[in-house]
């Protein structure tokens, strides 16, 4: 009886989120009953250069599709990229400028982690930019069992720009550089070396690096649809995420976070939310900035 009451919960589940789903996608239909999320009507692009669909990179097509299908109709996924949005992206639009990296470079966060801070992969990557621990440190971020600036947005994007910018004078090449940062640097080049070839797309890649770059130009197509209808998508999702109005205070060793927050009239709850770099409920020796409510 258990065995088919689970079932009879799942199988009511999949009906709802359906029911859902057709119900949203309706609210997104033009007046002549095409879908707001528009197929690209130009050259497809990654970073300034054409996605190539001729010759050998014929299968090309069939990748950017399937990448751009999944995201435009999972509308559950979409609309939290969306409410997320402006919390996030152009803090990333404003460094990548200063860095002098591509533009397109602000949806791979987006791939990596739906703008999810607290978010950890099966493989260890954790926060926004899905750094591993080594990589991680490598780059500047401290991480232990007492803080993990994975976990910190604005360092965690200084680390992950600076990465990109490593791989680009590695590659020149921003494709094979959202490759690499998927791939791994040495992984990557050994595959091309193995396979004698010089571009993202004529590489054979494990299943998710071969979908890499589709998924971010495929996040990207979708987004700028978006915003072709922003207002009315806006009001039916309920509004979009705002960054909090925040203030930093610089403390020293803190033994009992729970404690200090009390003392000092900031609630516990946000005090973790806007600083999930910190992993217990202590900061230990150090100049230590922490962000709060204003």
């Amino acid at each position: 009886m258990l065995k088919n009451n689970s079932l009879l919960g799942i199988v009511y589940g999949v009906l709802f989120l359906c029911i859902i789903g057709v119900y949203f996608a309706s609210k997104f239909k033009d007046a002549d009953n095409t879908l707001v999320f528009k197929y690209p009507e130009n050259e497809i692009q990654f970073a300034g250069d054409a996605i190539p669909f001729e010759g050998n990179n014929f299968d090309n097509k069939e990748r950017f599709d399937k990448e751009f299908l999944n995201t435009s109709n999972n509308l559950y996924q979409f609309y939290l990229y969306v409410k997320r949005y402006p919390a996030y992206i152009p803090y990333i639009e404003g460094e990548l400028k200063k860095a002098g990296i591509h533009d397109d470079f602000k949806y791979l966060p987006i791939a990596e982690s739906a703008l999810r801070e607290d978010v950890v992969s099966s493989a260890g990557a954790g926060g926004i930019w899905q750094f591993m621990p080594d990589t991680a440190r490598q780059y500047g971020l401290r991480v232990d069992d007492q803080i993990d600036e994975r976990y910190h947005f604005e360092k965690s994007t200084t680390a992950a720009l600076e990465y990109l910018g490593v791989l680009y004078n590695r590659f020149g090449d921003w494709a094979l550089v959202a490759a690499a940062y998927n791939r791994g640097e040495n992984g990557l080049s050994r595959e091309m070396e193995e396979q004698g070839v010089t571009t993202y797309y004529d590489l054979y890649l494990n299943d998710e690096t071969s979908r890499y770059v589709f998924r971010i130009a495929a996040i990207k197509y979708v987004m700028e649809s978006y915003f072709d209808r922003k207002d009315a998508i806006d009001t039916l999702i309920g509004g979009v995420q705002d960054a909090p109005k925040t203030k930093i205070i610089n403390v020293g060793k803190i033994d009992n976070l729970a404690q200090w927050s009390k003392i000092n009239n900031i609630n516990y709850k946000d005090l973790k939310i806007l600083n999930r770099w910190v992993i217990g409920d202590s900061l230990p020796e150090g100049d230590w900035d922490i962000t709060v409510l204003q």
